[in-house]
This record gives C-alpha cells, structure tokens and sequence, in this order.
C-alpha cells in the first residue's frame, strides 16, 4: 500500500516579512557597520559574479530618519549579507543584484551584525573540497552543461575547467587514495592522478612523497621518468636479445668490459669481439639503459689476471655496500634532477607570463649583466634560438616589447637570461653531472645556486635536490633523513657527509648513471670498468 501524497502546498509557511526582487546597484549600499575590511575582489569571483547572479544578497530598508552624507541620497537598501557580492557587483557595473529583502530584521540592529557574523563565520560556513568541487562541476558537465558555460559561471579558467571534469572521472579507489594523503588538495593536483587512476603502485609512490612534503607534480612528474627509463631499458634489451646478444643486469664475476680489455690486452680489437663466446652486455635495471659489452672468458684474448687464483674480490663488504648505495643515489639524483627541471620549467614559464614583475627581478637582471656568468657567456646570444625558449617564453619576440606596459619589461629582460641557464642546466650530457660534487657540468653549483635562490625569492618552491645546490650540501635523496639507511644518513647536527678516499677508491663512475661494484671486479688491477660505446 503506498503511502498518502503529502498537501505540501498547505504545509508551507509563508510570510510577509521577507521579499525576492532584483534591485538596482544605484539603491544598494553598504552596511553602515559593515565589518569586512577586505572584500578580495579576484578575477574568478567577479567574472562568476558577472556571468550569472546565484546567490542572493540580504538586505534591509534603509531608516528614512538616517543621516545621508554627499552622494548617498539614492540609497535605499543596506545589505546585511553578500557586502562582498555588492563590492564585485559595483567593480564589474552591473545593473541590479538579486536581494532578499528582509524587513523583519529592519529595525534590529543587533540582529543585523549578528547576520554578518553568522552568515561569514567559518564554524557556519564550509567550502566545498578539491574532491566535491571536481564532483559537482563533472556532475553539471554530464547533464549538458557545456565548458563554456560552466567556465562563465563559476569564473574559472579553460585549463581549471578541464581539470575539474578530468577530476570528477576519478574512480571512488583513486578518490578515497587521494583522501587519505595528508595534503591540501587543489583541482590542479587532482587531474594529475588522471593518469594513474587505479594504479596501486603510483599511487603508493605519490603518498609517500607527498607525505615527505614534495608536490604532487613534483611526485607525478618523478614517476614519469622512472617508467620512461624503464620503457627505454624494455625496448633496448629487447632489440640486443632479438641480434642474439647476451644480455645481463649487471657485469658477471670476472669478466672485462671490452674497453678495458682494449686496454690490457695488445692487439684485442672490441669490434671484432661479437664472434666470442664470451660476448655479452649488461644493462642495469635501473637509471639511464647504457649497454655496456664485456668478456666473460678474457684469457681467450691474452688476458692475465695478476695475483693468486681465487684472491678475494677488491673491498670489504661494508666498502661494496657503501659503494653499491652510492650508485643508487647517483641513478636516483640524475632520475629526480630531470624531473625538477621539468616542474621548474612549467613555473619559469608562468612566471615569464606575468603582468608585472616581481621586484627583486629588475636588480638581478642588472647584476647578470654586469657579471656575465658562464651560463650567459655560453648561451645568452643564442637563447632565442632554443628549444627552451619556445617553452619558456612563448610567442615573446622584439617587436613585441612595444605594445607591452612598463611593469612588465623586466620580465622581457629576464627571459633570455632564464632560458640560458635551463638550457645550460638541461640541454648539454653534462647538465647532469650538475648537482654532484665530484663531477663538472655545463653550470657550475655556485651559477645554479644563484640561479635557484632568484626563483625561491620570487616563490618557486625547490625540491629536494635542488634545495641541496642552494645550501651547498651534497645531495642524499628525496626521502627524510629519518627514513635513509644509516649508511646514507648524517649524523645529528651536522651535514651529509660526502664519501671519504676510501670509500670511493673503488667507487669509479662507469658512467653518469651508474658505479662500478667492487664485488664485480676480478682483481685490484681491473680496471674502472668504463663503457663501451656500443653494444657490440
């Protein structure tokens, strides 16, 4: 049996006391004792406020016995909620606001102020989240409203929109991931986990450095190039296994890579080696995918180990891990030095952007000039002609700085001297070497920690690794020192400690990605173990 149809028509109380109308901007004023002192006019909110009033102000009859000072003769109505609306409603010159006029409260004073506290206290008061905002705007885009529409109406941008709708396609899995993060989520950070929607592990990954205090770009775009090397490593092992080379993670026990091979053995030609049986490349399964070929029969080519057979290999096992972690965090420093450039980039490019610069840019641009670092020496005259700039600055050329106002010029002037020191910084194979110490890059510490500390004044937030180039300190990782192996971490109270003599006596670069481990080394006589040029 269904239940009586409620008369909800004579259930609804009406009343007299309070009316809806559109009201002129000329009639309206505000509060007397309005209390608001800043009414945070921003571009969004007033473009919102102009598209389509949504939200109704309060207002109240105006006393006819109160005192009207020059230009207020006209007023008619105080508003007691939406002082703000009213101030972005005069700024965008509107005609009329919709009001809600409320003559019970007329001629209650006290209960006027008592609205304004009521009506913007923050304990009454709760903005939607990341979460719900993405939500409702991909809720009004699947029932028919179109971005435009919703980018007019809620005064948002095309980029803030697209975010929103790619937010709201977030599965209730990626959602409830993203909650338990312990981060101040935007709509911006949000369509970023788009990509890894239902991706366990990613979304692992971002938790933990998001619980490290990193960004959420920061932690997508370092996800990025890890997959990408390992693409790359999965598409050259399989084109060395498909010509039939043996192919391993690592070089195996008492082999020689043919470049030192080359070395101790006369007449041994690496080019001609592919025929012996002992022909092989290793491919570390991890960093950059630099095939390396080696021997692993070195006698065949009149190869003689010196000391006893069955000699131990070169270091202790506390020297092979120490020096086994050292590797690992250089593989981790050039992965994470890539992907900070490309976040750095992305906040270079909007601040070239800007309508006017920021104060401290016009002094530091005089002072480059004057002091001409390597960076500018090397690249300032060819700057525009950079991939870098197309990225950086855009459309930006000469002709351009006639039509552009005053405040904005010192960013014009900055331009070419950013994009010389990120192309610098990124561009040349030694761009990588930059943020280690015992290896020379295309820009020196003390250029880049100049560079760097220019973009923290003007509100770029560094990463970790760039944080190390600005205090002088050797970089150790993303994670906090209380999560590093004890090997890795300082010690109380005083700074990273760069390995000793005798801790990298055996530690010798192979190349910028990866270290030679002494475990690997059939004798003290070796060799660095340094790459062949090819495969074969």
């Amino acid at each position: 049996m269904s239940a009586p149809a409620v008369d909800w028509e004579n259930n609804l109380r009406e009343t007299d006391q309070v009316r809806l109308a559109r009201i002129p901007l000329g009639l309206l004023d505000h509060h007397p004792g309005n209390v608001r002192a800043d009414y945070a006019l921003t571009e969004a909110f007033c473009r919102s406020l102009a598209a389509e009033q949504q939200v109704a102000v309060h207002v109240v009859p105006i006393p006819d016995d109160h005192p009207r000072g020059e230009g207020e003769e006209g007023y008619r109505f105080w508003v007691t909620k939406g002082n703000r609306r009213l101030a972005a409603a005069r700024h965008q010159q509107l005609p009329d606001l919709l009001c809600l006029i409320d003559l019970a409260k007329a001629g209650d004073r006290a209960g006027q102020f008592i609205d304004m506290v009521v009506e913007n206290d923050d304990d009454y008061r709760r903005g939607l989240t990341a979460f719900e905002q993405a939500q409702a705007l991909f809720a009004a885009y699947q029932a028919g409203a179109s971005r435009t529409r919703i980018r007019k109406l809620t005064g948002r941008t095309r980029e803030e929109v697209a975010g929103a709708i790619t937010a709201g396609r977030l599965s209730a899995t990626t959602r409830q991931a993203a909650q338990q993060m312990n981060h101040d989520w935007t709509l911006e950070d949000l369509a970023l986990l788009a990509e890894f929607d239902g991706d366990e592990e990613a979304l692992a990954e971002i938790h933990q450095r998001v619980g490290w205090g990193h960004k959420v770009r920061y932690a997508v775009e370092y996800i990025r190039t890890e997959r990408a090397e390992a693409a790359e490593r999965a598409r050259v092992r399989a084109e060395l296994e498909q010509a039939g080379i043996r192919v391993t993670d690592d070089i195996p026990a008492g082999a020689l890579t043919l470049t030192r091979l080359a070395d101790v053995a006369e007449g041994f030609d690496p080019d001609t080696h592919t025929t012996c049986e002992g022909h092989g490349v290793f491919l570390r399964s991890r960093g950059t995918p630099t095939p390396v070929a080696y021997c692993t029969s070195p006698k065949r080519h009149g190869y003689a180990p010196p000391g006893a057979p069955g000699a131990p290999a070169v270091g202790s096992a506390a020297l092979a891990k120490a020096d086994e972690l050292e590797r690992k965090l250089v593989i981790e420093g050039n992965r994470v030095w890539k992907a900070s450039a490309t976040v750095r980039q992305e906040w270079v490019a909007a601040l070239l952007a800007r309508a006017t610069a920021p104060k401290p840019v016009l002094a530091w641009v005089a002072r480059q000039l004057v002091e001409m670092p390597t960076p500018l020496r090397d690249k300032l005259t060819s700057a525009r002609h950079t991939t870098v700039w197309a990225k950086l600055a855009g459309n930006t050329d000469a002709a351009s700085t006639a039509a552009v106002r005053p405040g904005r010029l010192p960013l014009l002037a900055l331009a070419p001297i950013v994009v010389a020191y990120e192309h610098q910084m990124t561009v040349p194979d030694s761009a990588r070497f930059i943020w280690r110490h015992d290896r020379t890059g295309a820009v020196s510490r003390a250029d880049a920690r100049a560079y760097l500390s220019l973009l923290v004044e003007l509100g770029y937030q560094p990463t970790p690794i760039e944080q190390a180039i600005i205090d002088g300190l050797p970089y150790r990782g993303d994670a906090p020192a209380e999560e590093l192996e004890p090997e890795q971490a300082p010690a109380a109270g005083e700074p990273p400690q760069q390995p000793g003599p005798e801790e990298t006596s055996t530690a010798v670069p192979r190349d910028a990605d990866a270290w030679a481990d002494p475990q690997t080394a059939p004798d003290p006589d070796a060799g660095d173990g340094a790459p062949c040029s090819a495969a074969a």
